[in-house]
This record gives structure tokens, sequence and C-alpha cells, in this order.
């Protein structure tokens, strides 16, 4: 039989002669299509990733954009000692090769120092004081030592000279001074008035004067609020005579007018041998 006929008059031309043009367009097709990823992708083209660990975020981004690349923050954590904001760690890796616009995962230093709550170390031991503090991202930068009834227990806690009370927020990492107790409170003097302040102003001043804050009470129970109450009570009372190191009792209230009340601990000598007779 003719070719040239076979392939015009047969129906097995006809049909053959589809399959194998069916055959040509998909060869061309998938030829096209992989030219077209191969563009798209930047088939074979690659860069290099530079080293953006210690550098700003914005810093890495011009970096980056020298390469056909860009940075994606993905985490934020807090490192002592490390610039804030600054980068911690890239995914890739520094010197990793990958293609162009492609992005670069970044992990940050906080912009922010973490704050820690100052646990409450009256009468612990300064062992365990130390112990408490290292967990919390704290540490101990001196001792102190102050009349106390009972030796080797922590009756106060410094920052920058300032002192601190138990719940007070501070930076991770700060190094803090603990006043311990020597056990040595027999010298007499004279207590300070402590009426009219906060826990935070009383407990400075009672540590001025060789004191330790002792019980807190308060006539309505605070809800983290407790610096809104003044004091309007103490025992010993001020003025009085009492051995160093000895806990001063202490009473709150958000109401000042009760700053001006008289308690049995506030009467004079006089005061009460008048009132017996």
């Amino acid at each position: 039989m003719d070719l040239k006929k076979f392939w015009k008059e047969t129906f097995g031309g006809f049909v053959l002669k589809n399959i194998l043009t069916a055959i040509a367009v998909v060869i061309a097709l998938a030829w096209g299509t992989l030219i077209y990823v191969d563009y798209l992708t930047n088939h074979g083209e690659t860069v290099t990733i530079p080293d953006l660990r210690g550098s700003y975020v914005e810093e890495a981004e011009i970096l980056l954009s020298k390469q056909g690349l860009f940075p994606a923050v993905i985490d934020s954590v807090y490192v002592p000692g490390r610039k804030l904001g600054t980068i911690i760690d890239q995914i890739p890796g520094p010197n990793a090769t990958v293609k162009r616009n492609r992005p670069v995962y970044l992990i940050i230093n906080s912009r922010q120092v973490h704050q820690v709550s100052l646990p409450e170390l009256n009468d612990v031991s300064y062992r365990q004081a130390d112990a408490m503090l290292q967990s919390l991202g704290l540490s101990v930068a001196s001792v102190e030592s102050a009349p106390s009834d009972y030796k080797d227990l922590v009756v106060g806690v410094k920052l920058g000279g300032r002192s601190l009370i138990a719940g007070t927020r501070i930076p991770e990492g700060s190094a803090l001074v603990l006043v311990v107790g020597n056990g040595k409170g027999n010298v007499k003097v004279e207590v300070p008035f402590l009426k009219g302040m906060n826990l935070e102003d009383a407990t400075q001043a009672a540590l001025a004067e060789s004191f330790v804050i002792g019980t807190l009470n308060y006539d309505v129970p605070p809800s983290g609020n407790e610096s809104e109450y003044i004091i309007y009570r103490q025992r010993p009372a001020a003025g009085s005579a009492s051995p160093s190191g000895t806990r001063i009792e202490l009473y709150f209230s958000k109401d000042k007018s009760r700053v001006n009340e008289t308690f049995e601990e506030d009467e004079t000598p006089a005061q009460k041998e008048e009132q017996f007779f």
C-alpha cells in the first residue's frame, strides 16, 4: 500500500496521525513548562546568605536585599548580655546557599528587658535566698549585715540603694544586695515613725534605723493594689526604745484619715498612769 495513501485515506493512518500529533503537543508543552519553571525559580542560580547575627533587622534587610532575599522575623527571645533588638539566630544559617526571592527567618533579642517579680525573701536563709534569685535570672551582688534576733536570715533586699518589697518588678539579670541578720539585737534604739508611709518607704526607713519589718495587717485585704495602702498603726510605737533588729508590726489602710487614730502603744507612760487612776 502506498504510504501517502495510508496516511490520508485509511482509518488506521488517521488514528496514528492523531496519536503522534498528541504526543508532539504533550512533549512541546512539557518542554515549555520546564523552561518557564526554570525561569521563575532561577534554576541553577543561588546566592550565599551573609551572617546576620548581632545585626538589627533594618541592617539585615539592607544586606539581604543586595542578594535578592528578604528577612522574616519568626520569634523574639530575651538573652541577657546581648543588645536589645539584635538578631540572635537565623534560618538558614550563615554561608548557606539559596535561590533568590527567598526569605531568611530571624530570631531576635527582645527589644525590652524582661522583668521578673521579686520573691518573698524575708526570714529566708541566705543560701536559700541566693538559690531562689538564681532560678529567676537574678544574682547577689553583695551582702550587708544588720541587727536582728536571728542570724543569717534575710531581713531586706536592695537594688541601687533602694529597698525592695516582695512582688516588685525588676529587670532580669539584676544584681541585688541582701541585708542579712547578724543575730545581735541587744542595743536599744529609737523606733522610727512609719505612719503615713507605704510599705516600700517604711521598709527603707526601718532598715536605716536597724529595725526589721514584721507582720503586715490590712483592714481590707488588698488585691494587687498594696501600693495604695498606707500605715496607720505600728507596733512598737514610734519614739519608743527597742532592741535593734526588732520586728515592727504594721497595719495598713487605704483610708488616710486612720493615721490620726491613737492606739494603746501610742500612749505615753503618763497617759497610761492617768487612765489607771
